[in-house]
Formats: structure tokens, C-alpha cells, sequence
């Protein structure tokens, strides 16, 4: 019986290792959303400046077609002043070009300063497009350096999953059989250490006579409160075994 429970020592180790792995391999996902999000809030930042850049550029294209179009008024306008047949009518005609004059000149500065406010924007535009390239490069090759770190987390969670199905062939039916019930229901961690008469997977306290039969290592038993089968710590103790794994 003592050989079943270096065995269940075993699957503790392996069972802890898978459970880090699989915790990293979660965690990468979730690492990537926030990389991609950080990134969106970015591009939504540079497109409410691209959006504002293209308005007031519409808003110029507007300003400086009103000035041509009051350009062409007076024009026409100057050009009828020879048809009038009276003086009267000649000054009257005078008054209004010169009012439409005034009319182009406030067009004309508000032309450039329309221009000026453009060319002010494009160039922040500019670096905005610049910084944001920059920064999408580097969210894609975190996002890529994530995704080969994840790859080989999941080998490892492979080989350590093939590694512990030959672990588990090693037991006996029922002891396998038990664990493999246990495993189900506990979330992963199906074995765990009993130490100065309490279990350490739920810190609960357990009875003196359990766990001096936990210490004789003759029955395999499970922790009244949380389930999870019941080992010492010299179970766990395997010289050839790493208990770490590089993750």
C-alpha cells in the first residue's frame, strides 16, 4: 500500500504543475484582450482625431467656395457698373460692391485662418498615425510573443497530461478509480497533504484517528470536509522527481 501512496505523491506533483499550467495558459487570453483593448482605445482616439481633421478640412473646402463665389458676384457686379444710366444709380451699385468687398475679406480671413487651423491639425494627425502605427507594431508582436509562449505551455500541459495517465496506470483499479472521482469534483487538486492533524487543501482540522491512519499509510482516505484524498508528506517525496516546472 505504501507504493500506492508514492504513486498519489506522484499525481500531486503532476496535478499541481498541470494546475499552473493550465492557470498561465488561461491567463494568456486575457493578457491579449487587454493588449487589444488598450490598442482599441487607441485607434478610437486616432480616429476622433482623423474625424475632426476631416471636418474642419470640409469646413475649409465650404469657406474658400463662398469666397469664390462672392469673387465672382463682384466681378459680375463691377462689370455691370459701365450699364448704369444714372449716378444715382452708379454709387448705389458702388455701395453694394463695397459691402460685398467687406463680406470677402471676412471670408478670405476666415480662409486662413481655417488654413492655419488645418494645417495645424494634419500635422497632429500625422504623429497620431504615427504613434498608433508604432504602437499597433508593438501590441502584435506582444500578441505573437504571447501566442508561442502559449503554444509551448500547452505542449508542456500534453506531455505532463500523457505523463500522468501513466502515473494513474500505475495504481490499483480502485485507487484509480477514486481518483479519478476525485479529480472531478474538486476542481483539479485531488490530492493534498495532511499535516499536524489538519488537511492543507482546506485547512480544516480532522480526526486524531484518521490521521494517524493517514500516517500508517495502509488505507487510502479522503478529508471529511473538502473530499480530496489524503497523503503525508513523505508520500510526496520522490528523489527523481522535479517538484517545479519552468512555466
Amino acid at each position: 500500500m505504501k507504493a500506492q501512496f508514492r504513486i498519489l505523491g506522484k499525481l500531486k506533483r503532476l496535478d499541481e504543475k498541470l494546475y499552473r499550467l493550465k492557470t498561465e495558459i488561461e491567463r494568456i487570453p486575457e493578457e491579449v484582450k487587454k493588449l487589444e483593448a488598450k490598442l482599441s482605445g487607441r485607434k478610437d482616439d486616432y480616429d476622433l482625431l482623423k474625424a475632426n481633421f476631416d471636418n474642419n478640412e470640409k469646413l475649409l473646402r465650404k469657406a474658400e467656395l463662398d469666397l469664390k463665389e462672392k469673387e465672382d458676384f463682384i466681378r459680375k457686379a463691377e462689370g455691370k457698373l459701365m450699364e448704369c444710366k444714372t449716378n444715382e444709380e452708379y454709387q448705389a451699385a458702388q455701395k453694394e460692391i463695397d459691402g460685398f468687398k467687406a463680406e470677402k475679406d471676412k471670408l478670405e480671413e476666415a480662409v486662413l485662418t481655417s488654413m492655419n487651423g488645418v494645417e495645424g491639425h494634419r500635422s497632429q494627425l500625422k504623429t497620431a498615425e504615427e504613434k498608433f502605427k508604432n504602437e499597433a507594431a508593438v501590441v502584435n508582436r506582444e500578441k505573437k510573443e504571447y501566442e508561442e509562449a502559449r503554444l509551448k505551455l500547452v505542449r508542456s500541459f500534453e506531455e505532463q497530461g500523457s505523463q500522468k495517465e501513466g502515473v494513474i496506470s500505475q495504481l490499483s483499479p480502485d485507487a484509480a478509480t477514486l481518483y479519478r472521482k476525485v479529480f472531478g469534483i474538486t476542481n483539479g487538486i485531488a490530492i493534498c497533504l495532511a499535516e499536524n492533524s489538519s488537511c492543507l487543501g482546506c485547512n480544516m482540522k480532522i480526526r486524531p484517528q484518521l490521521f494517524n491512519d493517514v500516517l500508517g499509510e495502509k488505507v487510502i482516505h479522503r478529508c471529511p470536509s473538502c473530499g480530496r484524498i489524503l497523503i503525508t508528506a513523505s508520500a510526496e517525496i520522490d528523489e527523481n522527481s522535479p517538484t517545479d516546472i519552468q512555466l
